[in-house]
């Protein structure tokens, strides 16, 4: 008998508007699956980075959001927040320490981890992306593609349950844009990318959530949702460069 899947994410008629009046997200209901990596696409303006905020109450969302069996209210924030790891696109929203250490270390130390234990997971938390050797560095001298690792790095060391990546690849080189996908494929925990880099999520996940006018337009498995020119086209997207014809 197949084991009843344990929701990692679980949306119900779940909107956002802005003060000025704008609907950013306007009735998303969906789940994901623990242990899932799961991409959010569509065009500019679609919803998908205020959706992302919405899983841990950066934002506090209409409808119910629950994040492994806990519901996104106030009094439920603080613990929410231990389960899920929000990842800014740009890396210095998250990077206002002296040094590469003091910035990986703050989350594990305000969460209230010993000296020891914090240093442990500083310590894995940059060998996952190659930096140990930058642990003593200013964390803003540091390339744009570190920075970036260096902000992961950060919510990694906290160990989230799921970790919510907004744009990752954004602005990236290759080098390092590598590494980041590398690192997303081989990563044992829930994932949910908010990204323009189809090529990426293709590579990457398992399911797809296509938002288009602040809604979810579209969904399946990644290669149904990726290789479909029609849908992609009517929600002003683009096939992933690799399936394109020269």
């Amino acid at each position: 008998m197949t084991p009843t899947p344990k929701f990692a994410v679980i949306c119900e008629h779940v909107g956002y508007t802005y003060p000025n009046g704008t609907v950013a997200v306007r009735d998303v209901s969906l789940s994901i699956s623990e242990g899932e990596k799961t991409a959010i696409i569509g065009p500019n303006g679609a919803g998908k980075s205020t959706f992302l905020t919405l899983l841990n109450g950066v934002r506090r969302a209409e409808g119910q959001i629950k994040i492994f069996g806990i519901p996104v209210i106030a009094r439920h924030y603080k613990e929410v927040r231990a389960q899920v790891g929000l990842a800014f696109q740009n890396p210095d929203d998250h990077l206002f320490c002296p040094t590469v250490y003091d910035d990986v270390s703050f989350g594990p130390l305000n969460m209230g981890l010993t000296r020891e234990e914090t240093e442990k997971r500083v310590s894995q938390a940059l060998n996952e992306f190659g930096l140990l050797d930058k642990i003593n560095s200013p964390s803003l001298n540091l390339s744009y593609g570190e920075r970036k690792l260096v902000s992961l790095a950060s919510i990694l060391s906290m160990q989230p349950r799921l970790i919510a990546l907004d744009e990752p690849t954004g602005n990236l080189d290759a080098w390092h844009r590598r590494k980041l996908i590398e690192w997303i494929r081989c990563y044992n925990g829930t994932v949910i990318l908010a990204t323009h880099d189809l090529d990426m999520a293709l590579e990457t996940c398992n399911r797809v959530f296509l938002f288009n006018k602040a809604t979810i337009a579209a969904s399946g498995d990644s290669r149904t949702i990726l290789t479909d020119e029609s849908v992609l086209l009517k929600n002003k997207l683009e096939l992933p460069l690799r399936l394109q014809h020269p």
